[in-house]
């Protein structure tokens, strides 16, 4: 049985034009390790999006590549800063599933799409692993870690404001990261 631990994170610039916030470019990001050894990482962005977007498709990446490269036996970590993120998967996503993906207060969940498509990909992966834990880092901190998949997101970022490209997992472009 083997650890695979993924550090992640999302970045994304926001303006605020009048009192109305314009999405712009964002960057998302994982390290990956495995058994306490570093083994990848893997970064992306859009030309249009949000920071809670970067941050939640970090995850769904590190996801699909423990999918792709882990046997039965494997378990998953999850680093990351977003306590939002944390809250989805660990707190309130069951109950927005029941609710047909929507709040107790019935309003639709924002970013639906990508919390979906992550929800599956962990739903496949819980029935044939152990179960995937979420660990909260302290975010801008002195966590050397979280420090480094910032930065790679940050860069990501950039690319995607210069080059207007979309890349998702695997370097790929990836229609859940358009609007």
């Amino acid at each position: 049985m083997d650890t695979y631990s993924y550090f992640t994170d999302g970045a994304a610039t926001m303006i605020n034009v009048n009192g109305k916030y314009i999405r712009k470019a964002g960057g998302w990001a994982f390290i990956q390790f495995k058994n306490g050894e570093r083994q990848t990482q893997q970064k992306g962005g859009c030309k249009q999006t949000t920071n809670n977007e970067m941050e939640l498709y970090a995850i769904y990446a590190s996801i699909k590549h423990f999918q792709d490269n882990s046997t039965q036996t494997d378990k998953m970590e999850i680093y990351t800063d977003s306590g939002y993120c944390i809250g989805i998967y660990t707190q309130w996503v069951k109950n927005w599933e029941k609710n047909g993906w929507k709040k107790s207060n019935n309003k639709p969940i924002e970013n639906r799409r990508l919390i979906k498509k992550t929800w599956k990909l962990i739903n496949n992966i819980e029935e044939n692993h152990p179960k995937i834990t979420f660990i909260k880092v302290k975010g801008h901190s002195n966590n050397q870690l979280n420090n480094e998949v910032d930065k790679l997101a940050v860069e990501a970022k950039k690319t995607a404001e210069k080059t207007g490209e979309t890349i998702g997992y695997n370097q790929q472009p990836d229609s859940i990261l358009e609007n």
